[in-house]
This record gives C-alpha cells, sequence and structure tokens, in this order.
C-alpha cells in the first residue's frame, strides 16, 4: 500500500524508526495518522495495518477514510474500495486504537504530569494538541496559561483526571 499511496518509505524502516525512537527517547508520544480504504487496500493488507496499530501502541493516532477526489491520481485508480468496508475499516481501527488508549491512560493513573492549564478546569499534558486529543480534566481549578503538576487521578479513555 505505502508504494502504491507513493510514500517513499517501508514497512521494516517504520518499524525500526519507531523502536529506535522509543529506545533513545524514554517517555516519547508518538502521533499518527492512517488512511483506510485506499484503492486496491485488500483484507490482507488492512489487517496489516490493524496488526501494526495493535503492536505499535501509537499514544496518538488518526484514521481517515479514503475520499475519492476528483482529478486525483487516485480517483482514477481501480479497485476503489467501497464506503461500506471503508467505514467497516476505520470503525475496527478505532476501536482497536480505543484499546490502546485506555491502555495508555490506565498506565498514567498515580503518575505525576506536568500539564498546561488551558480553562480553570482542563489542561494538556506535553504530548496533547488543543482541539484533537484528550483532556486532562482538572478537579480543582487552575489559573488558564500556567504550568502545574498534577496527580493523575482516573481516566476516561482519552481524557484524564487529576
Amino acid at each position: 500500500m505505502l508504494k502504491d499511496m507513493r510514500r517513499e518509505t517501508s514497512e521494516v524502516h517504520i518499524r525500526d524508526l519507531v523502536k529506535r525512537l522509543r529506545a533513545g527517547i524514554p517517555g516519547l508520544a508518538i502521533r499518527t495518522t492512517f488512511i483506510a480504504g485506499f484503492p486496491g487496500e485488500t483484507d490482507t493488507q488492512f489487517e496489516t495495518l490493524l496488526d501494526f496499530i495493535q503492536e505499535t501502541k501509537f499514544e496518538r493516532l488518526g484514521v481517515f477514510t479514503y475520499s475519492q477526489e476528483s482529478g486525483s491520481r487516485a480517483a482514477k485508480m481501480e479497485n476503489q474500495v467501497s464506503a461500506t468496508v471503508k467505514k467497516a475499516r476505520y470503525r475496527k481501527a478505532m476501536a482497536a486504537q480505543q484499546k490502546i488508549a485506555k491502555e495508555i491512560a490506565s498506565a498514567q493513573v498515580g503518575k505525576k504530569l506536568r500539564v498546561l492549564v488551558d480553562t480553570p478546569d482542563t489542561a494538556r499534558t506535553e504530548a496533547d494538541a488543543p482541539e484533537v486529543d484528550g483532556k486532562v480534566l482538572l478537579q480543582k481549578p487552575l489559573l488558564p496559561g500556567t504550568f502545574a503538576e498534577v496527580t493523575i487521578t482516573g481516566h476516561k479513555i482519552y481524557d484524564l483526571i487529576a
């Protein structure tokens, strides 16, 4: 699929890079996105992607369904994937990521984290992009625009509670 999508890399290279990054940078949060249902994507290829997601356990992951944009090279390709299959693959990948996100959030409970306070009752960790990722829900109001050290007491899958 990487070749069909004209990505100048390989599965082996990406797996090796992630392994080296994690080994060299403790506490690293890796963010990525994937497209489900690119023209020609087979069930086997999708399962390979799903296995990769489950093995790699990305801290932040988004999945989008391929959109056939008129005039694009991919729009003219044969073997367009049906909307039903794209949606099913999207749901399956996001379900896998939700399990991973829950594991990662559970592992944060009891830890102290430095957060940036966005509103009196919400903050974000250094790994969280505003309006994209989960939040840290604060049980005690803090001053927006400041950094604070908080103890994580729970989670709601994508959001942490402190």
